[in-house]
């Protein structure tokens, strides 16, 4: 990775602390119903530019719902 890709505040991909919280309420609002999961693929598509965010942050909550399942 070069110097200076990342921002100042650390974000890779020229994602915004904006758009991580909304990244975080959309994993915290799914549900197990068919809708909601293709309400949050749909969104995740559409907002595809910022892949490797959406993947650190899916990654971040498997986690704490494999912790909260044990």
């Amino acid at each position: 990775m070069a110097a200076g890709t990342a921002g100042a505040s650390g974000h890779k991909s020229g994602s915004s602390p904006r758009f991580e919280s909304t990244l975080d309420r959309r994993f915290q609002t799914v549900s197990n119903t068919m809708e909601s999961i293709q309400g949050l693929s749909a969104w995740c598509i559409e907002n595809r530019k910022y892949h490797s965010v959406i993947v650190r942050h899916w990654m971040k909550w498997l986690r704490k719902c494999e912790y909260l399942a044990r």
